[in-house]
């Protein structure tokens, strides 16, 4: 019992919050790209696209908290690979493979029982059934190099500041080398490339930044908290002074360089790589304010509705293109020509997150079909805090938007920093002031 109560983390409250908003605004960068048609001017479609760059931040983000909870869970601790994959089978490859039969059921309609099945295993190993699906794929990437990855950032623990900058350094220069000459340049008629670049988005190194990022941050948890509490109006106007930079440069790449709007609108450009780090420090800093102040109960104000959101997180991402497709069919079409362009983004884009919100939901407390969200079993009622879990919820699922991290009692919370502190570099990272 002591050893299992060592081995258990106490819940990361931040991350509820985290997943849950992130992945309303994958849901967001959906309806905001799909609903550009309604802009019959060109500085209307510049205003509506310049907000799908700024919602671009969502898969970084995501890696970001994929490669923070699995170091927080695994870091110090024995690792199973064959109980890993049992877990992961059940809580992610499953639901994908799932998801992927029943999105080219719909999209490619009337299909003979063998081509079907075809056409589904083509996709499922391509990632191709839906255009959001891409990124599970990546997640198995990471899941097949993470016993390398949890090795890797053991050994470099102590070096934090030196890792971190080189992998900053490399990742602003493999995006350059991507946009320049891969999607558009000398490399982008080549037959290899053209393929690279169809397929570029769910390639594990192209983000290996975002990873790096999130594992540091697991293992120094509490001293990267401290410094955005105490950061945070400098994090603030960092974050606004990168999205005018954004901004600016997208209206510099229409009217200045004269490219397309495909090729402004990129997720893959270097500057991404600066404009994600400001979101994802920007977004770190409000969930940790609002999980420092806590109530009677030892919880942050609304944890018991962020909880069960963020559950419903993972449903959220693989089923709201279903909706949302319905809607622009039927609802879109329906809204009056003379409410305002907004009103209608904004409509679909509240329609399509409610209904994949209630209806994942729904689905969370069904036994059998809450393995369609990634639970092996319904969602019960939560275990007060301070009590101990049997089942680890990180260890059954999709990390990076459902990572229901075990509670623990707090006199764990020795149990991991104990191995944290060991890296030479921990104190000096803690007074350093800057990220």
């Amino acid at each position: 019992m002591v050893k299992e109560l060592q081995a258990r983390r106490p819940h990361v409250y931040e991350l509820d919050p985290l997943r849950v908003i992130t992945a309303l605004c994958v849901v967001a960068v959906h309806a905001v790209a799909l609903t550009t048609f309604l802009n019959h001017t060109s500085v209307g479609a510049q205003i509506q696209n310049a907000l799908v760059v700024a919602l671009h931040f969502t898969r970084e983000e995501f890696i970001f908290v994929t490669a923070f909870a699995l170091i927080y869970v695994y870091h110090g601790k024995p690792f199973d690979v064959k109980k890993f994959w049992a877990k992961r089978s059940i809580g992610v490859l499953l639901p994908y493979c799932i998801w992927s039969a029943i999105y080219v059921a719909v999209n490619v309609p009337g299909q003979a029982p063998l081509q079907y099945i075809q056409t589904t295993l083509i996709d499922i190993v391509s990632g191709n059934a839906s255009f959001q699906l891409y990124y599970i794929l990546l997640t198995l990437q990471f899941y097949i190099l993470f016993p390398l990855f949890l090795v890797f950032m053991t050994h470099v623990a102590s070096h934090p500041w030196k890792v971190l900058s080189i992998s900053f350094v490399l990742e602003v220069l493999l995006l350059y080398a991507d946009y320049r000459w891969v999607q558009q340049g000398t490399l982008a008629s080549s037959g290899f490339w053209q393929f690279f670049a169809t397929y570029q988005n769910r390639f594990i190194l192209i983000y290996q930044f975002y990873f790096v990022l999130g594992g540091f941050t697991a293992l120094y948890f509490q001293q990267v908290r401290s410094f955005v509490l105490r950061n945070g109006w400098l994090i603030a106007c960092g974050f606004l002074t990168a999205t005018a930079a954004l901004w600016l440069h997208f209206v510099l790449q229409l009217r200045v360089y004269q490219e397309s709007m495909g090729y402004a609108t990129s997720v893959l450009q270097p500057i991404m790589a600066f404009y994600s780090l400001a979101v994802i420090l920007f977004s770190f800093w409000l969930v940790c304010r609002w999980a420092s102040h806590r109530q009677k109960d030892n919880l942050p104000r609304g944890y018991r509705t962020w909880q069960v959101l963020s559950d419903a997180s993972f449903g959220v991402y693989l089923i709201h293109v279903l909706f949302l497709t319905a809607i622009l069919k039927w609802v879109l079409p329906a809204m009056p020509a003379a409410w305002p362009i907004a009103i209608r983004v904004f409509l679909t884009w509240f329609l399509t997150a409610g209904s994949a919100m209630g209806a994942t939901v729904i689905l969370l407390y069904i036994p059998g079909l809450s393995h369609l969200v990634g639970r092996a079993q319904p969602t019960s009622k939560k275990v007060a805090p301070g009590a101990l879990q049997t089942s680890v919820g990180a260890d059954n699922g999709f990390e990076q938007i459902i990572p229901s991290i075990a509670r623990a009692d707090q006199s764990a919370m020795g149990a991991i920093n104990r191995p944290l502190r060991q890296s030479r570099g921990a104190d000096s990272f803690a007074r350093r002031r800057t990220i």
